[in-house]
């Protein structure tokens, strides 16, 4: 074996070296203490371009440090592709040893060569990953991409079936429950919304979920009962879901107070959840609502945020009753007007030195407005935290923290739940 200065080669030994490309292979030692191994093709724009196992690589000149002559895997494949025979065997014999020095290309060309030979040749087949379907050899890859495609495609085609199936049905549903409102329940006569009522009890098809909350939850204070009624028999999420907002933007504080019995029932902990994110709204109704279902639900987690939002600084607009000083103002002056038998009737007088003092002018004068900060005191967040602890600081911010430090690590929370059912806003 011998080394050559790759700085000191020739035209002459450069040219010898292509030209005898084809019978070595060479280790190109790098400047950077690195090695390429493979075939010298050609040399040209001061780069060596070098034929490996990964394919073509292209080095420059000046970063190859040496270049060492070495055994060939690829004059060894030449070598033993001109020894194998024409048979689908040794065809896949000699792919096999390419396959162990890495000549992925040259394993593939020998596997097709030798399925040529013989179409039916099993381990040739199998080595290109062709799979048998009856009497075929089937690309396994392309039966694999087709399976799926096919699987995808008629899972596409069934989702989107059942899709239109439901919305039909849905539609179906929201037609007869418009129907059943317009003919019964909005009737005046009590037997008609008896029966409306009826009708829509005997509907137990979770796809009406969505018809029954968008068409009575907007009708009069009996749908929107019966609505809950519905709903409540209902254990899907959807049924839940518009439970929950119910709870929160129904007008009626009968019906909210029922949706929440309803809620606490199902233990469903994205309830809470929801509620925990409607007690941080800006909205002090949502507030309130929220604060009240927390404390129904119980739910000792929420203590110290109810805690902190016991009491808030807002600005809001302030009227200042004028009108009402002077109407105090009046009763302070007396005065007999006529004498009724013995007796006089005393009544605010109208006029001082002959002037009005209640005319045009005084009720023209509207009363004033004033943005300031107030303090809101939130009864609701207080009487939650009433329910879920049994204590009552009030609204002593402190107070509340003070306990809730003392006793939450190691007594954990008791709700009294006679104290649960008093409050909760119009």
């Amino acid at each position: 074996m011998r080394c050559i200065p790759a700085i000191t080669l020739s035209l002459a030994s450069l040219v010898l070296l292509t030209s005898a490309a084809a019978a070595r292979a060479d280790i190109f030692h790098l400047r950077s203490g690195g090695t390429v191994n493979g075939q010298l093709l050609e040399i040209a724009d001061e780069q060596y371009k070098i034929r490996t196992v990964v394919g073509i690589v292209h080095l420059p000149i000046t970063s190859v440090e040496r270049i060492e002559e070495a055994e060939s895997p690829f004059a060894e494949y030449e070598r033993r592709a001109r020894e194998a025979a024409d048979t689908p065997e040794e065809q896949t014999a000699l792919a096999a040893w390419c396959e162990k020095q890495d000549l992925q290309a040259e394993r593939r060309r020998h596997l097709r060569y030798a399925i040529e030979l013989d179409p039916d040749y099993a381990p040739a087949r199998q080595a290109l990953g062709y799979e048998r379907v009856d009497d075929t050899w089937v690309d396994s890859r392309h039966l694999r991409d087709r399976q799926h495609k096919t699987s995808s495609e008629r899972g596409k085609r069934a989702d989107h079936k059942a899709e239109k199936l439901a919305e039909a049905t849905r539609r179906q549903w929201y037609l007869h429950i418009r129907a059943v409102k317009q003919t019964f329940l909005d009737s005046s006569r009590t037997d008609r919304m008896e029966e409306g009522r009826a009708r829509i009890r005997r509907i137990n098809d979770p796809l009406a979920i969505e018809p029954l909350t968008d068409l009575l939850g907007h009708g009069t204070i009996k749908d929107r009962e019966l609505l809950v009624e519905m709903l409540s028999g209902f254990d899907e999420d959807a049924a839940t879901m518009n439970l929950t907002i119910l709870a929160l933007l129904d007008s009626s504080n009968t019906i909210r107070r029922r949706v929440v019995v309803e809620l606490v029932r199902r233990n469903d902990p994205r309830v809470e959840t929801q509620f925990w994110k409607a007690l941080h709204s800006d909205n002090n109704l949502i507030l309130a609502r929220a604060a009240y279902a927390l404390g129904q639900l119980n739910s000792k987690a929420v203590v110290p945020d109810l805690i902190d939002l016991l009491r808030a600084q807002e600005m809001r607009w302030v009227e200042i009753p004028v009108r009402l000083y002077f109407q105090v103002m009046t009763n302070e002056f007396r005065i007999n007007v006529r004498p009724r038998g013995n007796h006089s009737v005393s009544m605010p007088p109208t006029t001082i030195n002959g002037k009005p003092i209640i005319g045009a002018w005084y009720w023209e004068l509207a009363n004033v407005w004033r943005y300031r900060h107030v303090t809101v005191y939130r009864t609701e967040v207080l009487e939650a935290l009433r329910c879920i602890t049994g204590q009552d600081f009030g609204f002593e911010r402190e107070e509340w923290l003070n306990w809730y430090r003392d006793h939450i690590p190691s007594e954990g929370l008791q709700a009294e739940s006679d104290r649960c059912d008093s409050f909760g806003d119009e």
